[in-house]
């Protein structure tokens, strides 16, 4: 049986919460908003979309399976501002990164299908370690 030991408060205040990300965590979102800076689309943080048509891209591949999948929890998705749509969702995860779901995702978003898929892609943030690499992965799957 695991022991449980209280964090000390110091001065009667409550312990500082957990930090909730990775420093690649951070490190991967500020090269994302740099790199995205002159693209029609905003960047989220952790969201869930439901009742979505994807197309699922898996690490290191090129081409990926058309899927519809009825929960989607994403790290960061961008969203096309004209048009009001996700467009892209991403993914961390790797074998030595794993996904970090120690953050809560934001309010479920209710896409129309009928207007969009979304490209989910599932990106190494440990392998994509500057603002070029980001740009040059991401580039095929943005809005012009």
């Amino acid at each position: 049986m695991p022991l449980n030991f209280l964090k000390k408060s110091v001065a009667g205040k409550a312990p500082e919460p957990r930090q909730e990300r990775s420093r690649v965590d951070d490190r991967f979102e500020r090269h994302l908003r740099v790199a995205l800076r002159d693209h029609p689309v905003e960047v989220r943080g952790p969201v869930v979309l439901n009742d979505v048509l994807a197309m699922v891209v898996q690490a290191g591949d090129t081409q990926g399976t058309l899927q519809k999948i009825a929960q989607l929890r994403l790290d960061f998705e961008l969203f096309d501002r004209q048009s009001q749509t996700p467009v892209v969702g991403i993914i961390l995860s790797s074998r030595s990164y794993g996904r970090d779901r120690r953050r809560a995702p934001a309010a479920a978003a209710e896409p129309d299908s009928g207007r969009a898929i979304i490209s989910v892609l599932h990106l190494n943030p440990s392998r994509l370690t500057d603002v070029l690499s980001i740009r040059e992965t991401l580039r095929a799957y943005l809005p012009d």
